[in-house]
């Protein structure tokens, strides 16, 4: 009797064990799918930026991003400053040409770190753009 119980028991535990490995899994693949990034591209040559949010990589958003000023510059020399992942990305720029850029889980924490990046290459630094994912 005690080993037909327990038989019992074990087959209820492989089953709920089995039953809950495909529930686990669409929860952490869902959580992926809610991913979003951005990224903030500048060119050295010209100060001219491109944006990029809302993509479903990393790799999407800096070629956006680039892209973007690309079509503004001219200059061929955009490049990906900062990336971020569900979060904000800022970019600072100083009177003297220099750039900094920081991300942040909201926009001051990205202005922040995107100010002090830059305070250390030039003086008079001013965020002049943030932008956030959803």
């Amino acid at each position: 009797m005690i080993g037909k119980f327990c038989s019992q028991i074990t087959r209820n535990l492989v089953c709920a064990g089995l039953m809950a490995i495909p529930m686990v899994t669409l929860a952490a693949t869902s959580a992926l799918a809610d991913d979003s990034f951005g990224a903030i591209a500048r060119s050295r040559a010209t100060g001219d930026k491109g944006y990029a949010w809302n993509y479903s990589s990393r790799s999407q958003a800096e070629r956006k991003a680039i892209g973007e000023c690309n079509k503004v510059s001219d200059s061929g020399d955009c490049r990906a400053l900062v990336w971020f992942k569900n979060a904000c990305g800022s970019i600072a720029e100083s009177n003297d040409g220099g750039a900094g850029t920081g991300w942040g889980s909201n926009e001051a924490l990205a202005e922040r770190y995107a100010l002090e990046s830059c305070s250390g290459i030039g003086r008079g630094c001013e965020v002049s753009r943030t932008i956030c994912t959803e």
